[in-house]
């Protein structure tokens, strides 16, 4: 029997047993689990009565469980992985359900959709942010579309901030950790007025960083970063309620540094796996971490075969800042509730690299974009007793330039002084410029301008006191236009422009989608549903070093069923879903070689097939204790995948674990007029994963186990708490991504982040 049709087998008997069992008899009921309200469906409504397969984390269990930056919800959620190919702080790759977009470039948007107070984050670089002050977070698996601005295939996530209220209140929070880690943050709001109220928040992180340079004795990895939001609220009448949101921030932390592997014998041959994983091979220049080596410069660089440290002959910091406004205004009008929601977000990004990991100048890298995010939509609501309806229109305008340079070979360049004969270069040569050899500096330019409108509209047909029908339908068009520049950057040679450039290109794609879905509610305790909901992701134009590339538009047909339940008095809740996917056209990147040399590609080259399922369960056994768990389970395969470099059908999709699980267990010790001791272990499991579509088995993660710990005291009138934590307690030595650069002779592997200690104290007013 196979690992994951075991783990499927313990799901569906657990399921039995809470079904059938009452261990949890409400007779010994004493308390209930917390009710979660979530506005996955564009209204409040609690989570046990959403016919929607969703995660939710309150503002008390986001503190609890440490999340600090918006990725950190991928721990406690099923079927929801990340990966980072610019490592932890630059584009991360979002996965729910195999469906997500691996490409580390800035001007692709992703299928999973991520909202920050209803405003769509369009910029792949702004995707990890701090979270500041946020009230909930809901991850909705499966296509969102007919509720939601912005189409997306695999998901949304929603990240809801805390709002003014009408007393004054606020907390503060600082910390110190590992790493010379400390942070404050704090919030502080209440009303200005009979009818207007107020919210501000700040978040300022700093570090020296986890990982050793040995080659410059410099501490690598290290944080700064600041995040704020103001939040101003108003309601001129009983009919309209005013909503201005301003936010900003930027980020100073060091560039990411990557582990290096070499692939290469002394010979230039690749080497076998075996002898690649067992640190005997080098790079182009006979680099290899596990042994002294001298570079061509006559530096000494000593081995560094562990985890957090490397030899960098480049250190570099991201010059990072962002803003935004939003203004939401509401307006009932009769029966009817109008919602505008108008946006503008502005980002510029700086992201240098030392992409070779090593004491020689191989492979440097300069990543940027700026990015500028105009969005408005507007909705009505109206709701009776026997059914409901939203009706909406949306429109986007995003702006993106991007500009990336690459530095190749520089430390070949003296061997090619003085050739102007087999270098396309001036008269001397002086600068080594040799182009036919790979030794030059590139620097490409996109400007690209997506233009996206949309109308939907979803409707809630209470068919009769238990059971209803939702449907909705969505018509999106969308125009993407791409201007892009590609030249060698060598100013002594007089900056030779590459044949084929500029090119312009224009592209259009309109996509009709859907979903129409059945709930029963069987009891008051027991939610079943399931349905049927079509997803589009609008195709795309690349940029190579030989013209560009349209790509085109991918769907996805969803076919998923599911159940909510309450037990034991309230003091159980399991809910589960099982769905599969027929995958159309998947856009797929793949990093490919070809005669020796590496190029990304965005193709549709696959169609695809998924199927899985989840469970969630929480329940209070006795007294003062609160357990949390979550499975996911899932089957990926490409189907039809075949590119230049060769036919890989069957291949597991990338970022997409066959296991996942999660879990929580939190104990309450009453001390009485002493306060609360609350203790507290959380966990999560991640299954094999691949990095890269074509499946390379060095390109990949085995299964690991996270394990985070916290202790807290709290005062008996709440205002003040003490905490100390611990995260990856086991010291787990994993990758969060891997590249494939061995024309280059190694690849390039992003770590997870090593065990840290802290301690933080709270203040709440």
């Amino acid at each position: 029997m196979s690992r994951t049709t075991s783990v499927v087998y313990l799901a569906l008997s657990l399921t039995a047993v809470v079904f059938s069992n009452s261990a949890f008899s409400q007779e010994n009921s004493t308390g209930m689990i917390e009710e979660i309200i979530v506005t996955a469906q564009k209204r409040e409504e609690n989570l046990q009565e959403t016919p929607v397969s969703v995660t939710a984390f309150t503002a008390d269990m986001i503190e609890a469980l440490g999340f600090r930056q918006s990725v950190d919800v991928t721990a406690q959620t099923p079927n929801y992985s990340v990966g980072y190919p610019n490592g932890d702080t630059g584009v991360p790759a979002p996965f729910i359900r195999g469906v997500g977009l691996n490409d580390f470039g800035v001007l692709n948007q992703g299928p999973v959709a991520a909202y920050m107070d209803e405003t769509y984050i369009s910029s792949n670089a702004a995707q990890i942010f701090q979270l500041l002050d946020v009230e909930r977070v809901e991850v909705l698996r499966g296509p969102q579309g007919t509720l939601y601005g912005r189409n997306a295939t695999g998901g949304a996530v929603n990240f809801i901030s805390r709002k003014p209220t009408d007393e004054l209140d606020g907390w503060i929070r600082a910390g110190y950790g590992s790493h010379q880690k400390t942070q404050i943050e704090g919030a502080i709001g209440g009303p200005l007025g009979d009818s207007t109220g107020i919210r501000a928040a700040v978040l300022k992180t700093d570090s020296d960083g986890w990982m050793k340079n040995r080659f410059t004795g410099n501490d690598q990895q290290g944080i700064d970063e600041l995040a704020w939001r103001l939040i101003l609220e108003t309601q001129p009448s009983d009919e309209l309620k005013l909503s201005f949101n301003a936010h900003g921030g930027k980020t100073r932390s060091d560039a990411v540094q990557y582990r290096h592997l070499g692939v290469w014998d002394a010979s230039g041959n690749m080497c076998s796996n075996a002898e690649i994983l067992a640190g005997n091979c080098g790079d182009i220049f006979g680099y290899s971490e596990n042994r002294p080596y001298t570079t061509l410069n006559g530096e000494d660089a000593v081995a560094v075969p562990g985890y957090k440290e490397g030899n960098y002959d480049f250190e570099a910091k991201n010059d990072t800042d962002f803003w935004g406004v939003s203004l939401t205004a509401d307006w009932t009008i009769g029966d009817y509730i109008v919602t505008s929601i108008t946006s503008y977000d502005d980002m510029d990004d700086f992201r240098p690299e030392e992409t070779d990991d090593g004491p020689n100048d191989i492979l440097t890298g300069e990543l940027s974009v700026n990015q500028e995010t105009f969005s408005q939509e507007l909705r009505v609501a109206w709701a009776s007793d026997s059914w409901s309806w939203l009706a909406g229109a949306y429109y986007l305008n995003d702006k993106a330039t991007d500009n990336t340079a690459f530095d190749i070979l520089r430390d070949f360049r003296p061997f090619f002084v003085g050739d102007d004969v087999s270098c396309s270069a001036p008269a001397g040569n002086p600068s080594g410029f040799c182009p036919e050899q790979f030794v030059f500096k590139t620097k490409s330019g996109t400007d690209q301008k997506i233009t996206s409108f949309a109308v939907f509209a979803d409707a809630t047909i209470q068919l009769s006191d238990a059971l209803a029908l939702s449907v909705g339908l969505r018509y999106t068009d969308e125009e993407i236009k791409h201007d892009s520049f590609f030249f060698f950057d060598e100013p002594e040679a007089g900056n030779p422009a590459q044949p084929g450039f500029p090119d312009v290109a224009k592209k259009s794609f309109s996509n009709v989608s859907g979903r129409a879905v059945l709930d029963y509610q069987f009891s008051d305790d027991l939610l079943f549903y399931g349905g049927l909901t079509s997803g589009f992701k609008a195709g795309g134009i690349q940029s190579t070093s030989d013209g560009i590339a349209p790509y085109d538009e991918e769907k996805l047909l969803s076919y998923e069923a599911g159940f909510k339940s309450t037990l034991a008095g309230g003091r159980v809740r399991f809910n589960g879903s099982v769905f599969y996917y027929d995958y159309s056209d998947l856009q797929v990147f793949a990093f490919v070689i070809v005669d020796g040399l590496g190029f990304s590609t965005i193709s549709n080259a696959a169609d695809a097939k998924i199927y899985g399922a989840e469970f969630e369960l929480q329940l209070l056994p006795v007294e003062n204790l609160f357990i949390n768990l979550g499975l996911g389970l899932l089957s990926t395969e490409y189907q039809d995948f075949v590119i230049p470099s060769g036919d890989f059908s069957g291949n597991d999709i990338t970022m997409s674990p066959e296991v996942t699980f999660n879990g929580l267990v939190q104990y309450d010790i009453p001390l009485n007029e002493m306060g609360n001791l609350t203790l507290q272990l959380d966990f999560n499991y991640q299954d094999e994963v691949f990095f890269d579509a074509l499946n390379n088995p060095l390109l990949s993660e085995g299964d690991y186990w996270i394990w985070n710990a916290r202790v807290s005291w709290t005062s008996q009138n709440d205002k003040w708490e003490v905490a100390a934590f611990g995260r990856n307690l086991g010291d787990e030595e994993y990758m969060v991504y891997a590249f494939d650069l061995s024309f280059f002779g190694f690849n390039e592997e992003m770590i997870g982040t090593p065990r840290a200690y802290g301690v933080e104290l709270t203040y709440r007013h």
